[in-house]
């Protein structure tokens, strides 16, 4: 490992060529498929990858995570469970209603309800980059189990499943959602956490705490102290009401 002109580390030897050679092929493949999608925070990417490997810069970084996978093409799957106090019937009628899930995911802007089976989902990536996809129903178990995936032509491509089962003891019942992300070029999951700022899992989890606060105590939980807290969730209440009218 060397320093260049500007102190920056910058990557040598064979192991650093591959590197290189990982993030010009990777960040080549993403942004040429965010290119034809219209997608500029694919695109977007993609450039950085592509100049990160050109530049020599150590993939050792959170790069090294989008890159190398680049190569390989490996879905990132992650998962997350949760228990509610709550009978798996009215779970499952609320998760049916995709509407409701924009409260659950920050980054959602708008769920759009295209038939029974297909919805339209917009999302803000970097910069206030739209992040647009369809969604397709697979398999839907009253009260037991939902599949989706995402259509031709979307900005993140993806596959989710969630599962309703009885809680032991009586407890209400057991939540797991699983999500499946084939991002163009196979940049994975940190094209995810690009994208919107976290990592797949923090989503997933965050996404079934809301739930659960949602359905036990009918609000989310509270973030007037942090950054941005009074706005994001009078932002998210607003998506409450648009959907619950």
């Amino acid at each position: 490992m060397t320093r260049g002109r500007d102190g920056g580390r910058r990557m040598e030897g064979s192991a650093g060529t591959l590197e290189r050679w990982a993030a010009i092929l990777g960040g080549t493949a993403v942004g040429f498929a965010g290119a034809r999608r219209g997608s500029w925070a694919l695109a977007a990417l993609g450039g950085g990858l592509f100049l990160a490997g050109a530049a020599g810069v150590p993939l050792s970084s959170p790069l090294r995570q989008a890159a190398l996978p680049a190569l390989r093409r490996e879905p990132t799957t992650t998962q997350a469970n949760v228990t509610i106090a709550v009978p798996a019937d009215k779970l499952f009628r609320h998760w049916r209603n995709v509407r409701h899930l924009a409260a659950l995911f920050p980054h959602l802007d708008a769920v759009e309800i295209l038939s029974d089976t297909e919805s339209r989902w917009k999302a803000r990536g970097p910069g206030g980059v739209p992040v647009v996809w369809n969604s397709r129903l697979d398999k839907v178990r009253e009260n037991e189990l939902i599949t989706w995936h995402t259509l031709e032509g979307a900005d993140l491509p993806h596959r989710g499943t969630v599962l309703f089962r009885p809680a032991p003891g009586g407890r209400g019942t057991e939540v797991s959602l699983t999500l499946a992300y084939h991002p163009p070029g196979g940049a994975g999951g940190n094209a995810v956490s690009r994208l919107f700022g976290t990592a797949p899992e923090q989503q997933a989890r965050e996404a079934l705490r809301r739930l659960k606060r949602i359905m036990e105590v009918g609000e989310l939980p509270t973030i007037d102290g942090q950054p941005n807290g009074r706005a994001e969730r009078g932002r998210v209440t607003s998506k409450l009401r648009e959907v619950t009218g």
